[in-house]
């Protein structure tokens, strides 16, 4: 066959040829824009170890999901640390590098470098870094809750919402507001309770908490889906939680059904009567950190009656508070 006719001949499936490869480029997005961009994470369910100074390593595993088109989003499980699991708020990967922060904790984070299959880097935990090396086994295993912002009138900066993957099952809400000095476990808190299948909010740390912002918090689990609206409750730190009588009675319209109170300094003596009326309908929970005084404990206790009073390391604490809340 003559050259000029064979290259007439064979242009055509060139075209369809370089069109196809073309179409196939364009599918390398990530984001939510459709023209190219950075090459995504790879997905996958990785294990491996964190190595600890003094300490034996301890197991990891890393989640990096792809739930639907143009997001993506990452889970670390520590399962002999259970304090240091999260679900990532945010997530960035480019020059294979993932970048994953903890929630409600921005200075800590997780940057590992993808290497085949294998994931190596740091985990930083305040001050402290953690050598990380993880390879992949697998498809991603299914995520147990995700985590989002939202804002809450009466607040100040964003609040973080652990909600169920699942919410085909109505299940607990609870509005957890922390204060300064509750505000770094508060994270790993809402962590656990989460993975119990309870959708929490976690509010701003602040060491003042107003009606409105308390209300807003209830409305706003309320109308989240997956959480059953007739239990709907709150967690109050601190000072705050010694002046809950009168929160309620600022909140006549919309009041929880159930309350935590952690680190409650001793109540005002006008609000004695309005505790025990609370104590009495088993829908109060105090608890207290191994470091508070004992005197504001052996006060609860008499207030409150001591069954509803528990002072305890952060284990026994998380014990006795999903074990309450599984009866609500």
């Amino acid at each position: 066959m003559p050259l000029r006719r064979l290259l007439r001949c064979a242009f055509p499936f060139l075209g369809l040829a370089l069109g196809l490869l073309g179409g196939l480029a364009s599918c390398q997005s990530y984001g939510d824009t459709a023209q190219a961009g950075p090459v995504a994470p790879p997905t996958g369910h990785y294990t491996g170890t964190l190595q600890v100074a003094g300490q034996p390593e301890l197991r990891a595993q890393l989640e990096v999901r792809h739930p639907r088109p143009g997001h993506y989003d990452a889970e670390l499980v520590l399962p002999q640390q259970a304090a240091f699991s999260f679900v990532a708020d945010s997530l960035a990967f480019g020059d294979d590098t993932l970048r994953l922060a903890r929630p409600g904790r921005p200075g800590e984070t997780l940057a590992l470098g993808h290497q085949g299959n294998f994931w190596r880097g740091t985990l930083r935990l305040d001050s402290v870094r953690y050598p990380l090396l993880l390879v992949r086994r697998g498809d991603p295993e299914p995520a147990v809750y995700r985590v989002r912002r939202d804002e809450v009138a009466g607040t100040t900066g964003p609040a973080l919402l652990f909600s169920p993957a699942d919410e085909s099952l109505p299940g607990l809400g609870l509005a957890l507001f922390a204060t300064s000095g509750t505000a770094l476990l508060a994270p790993s808190w809402a962590d656990a309770l989460a993975r119990q299948g309870h959708t929490v909010l976690l509010l701003p740390a602040a060491d003042t908490l107003a009606a409105p912002a308390l209300a807003n918090a209830l409305a706003l689990l309320r109308r989240t889906p997956g959480v059953d609206t007739a239990r709907v409750g709150a967690w109050i730190s601190g000072p705050p939680a010694s002046l809950l009588p009168l929160f309620l009675a600022e909140n006549t319209a919309s009041r929880p059904a159930f309350v935590v109170v952690q680190n409650m300094p001793a109540p005002p003596l006008a609000t004695r009567r309005d505790w025990r009326a609370l104590a009495q309908h088993g829908h109060l929970l105090a608890i207290y950190d191994p470091s508070q005084p004992q005197a504001d404990v052996a006060q609860a206790r008499a207030l409150l009656g001591r069954p509803r009073v528990h002072q305890a390391s952060d284990g026994g604490l998380q014990k006795q508070v999903t074990d309450w809340l599984r009866e609500k």
